[in-house]
């Protein structure tokens, strides 16, 4: 699974939320218009079973809709803390996980040292230092913003190594 920010997912539930509230509405709109004037000349029965079973669905759009945007405004509030975090990290990553300390240290937790030659090799074996040592300093983060966040830092400092 690919990891979606709090950022990100507000911005899918306000889209969608204003999106399912238009639909819903105009629908709704077209469904009264419709029970009113009965432009197609539909029996009686045909027109109220019709309209009622697309009020309903345009009653459950608008309401969808509206739970959507409400999650819009708790996602942002998450956005906003998990964009403290991520400052947190990236500042405590940045003075103490330097290039030179990652590859010095990436081994200490290996009983056989093995050189690495393979870039792909050396990619995972650093990824994973990092991670473990940003884990231990940020204790309750999530492992799935810390695995986005030593990949984004891992290209910033190395590259494109791999």
């Amino acid at each position: 699974m690919v990891y979606q920010s709090s950022a990100q997912k507000a911005e899918d539930n306000q889209s969608s939320g204003i999106m399912l509230i238009t639909v819903g509405a105009i629908g709704l709109i077209g469904d009264i218009f419709f029970l009113i004037k009965n432009p197609l000349d539909m029996p009686m029965f045909n027109k109220y079973l019709t309209c009622g079973v697309m009020g309903a669905l345009f009653v459950l759009f608008f309401v969808m809709g509206i739970l959507a945007v409400r999650s819009y405004k708790i996602f942002k509030g998450k956005a906003v803390e998990e964009g403290t975090v991520l400052d947190k990290i990236t500042e405590w990553s940045t003075e103490e996980l330097t290039p030179e300390i990652i590859d010095e240290h990436m081994y200490d937790d290996d009983e056989v040292y093995e050189a690495l030659t393979d870039k792909q090799d050396l990619y995972f074996k650093r990824s994973e230092y990092i991670k473990k040592r940003i884990m231990r300093q940020f204790v309750n983060v999530s492992e799935d913003l810390i695995d986005s966040f030593v990949d984004d830092f891992y290209s910033k400092i190395f590259g494109d190594e791999i």
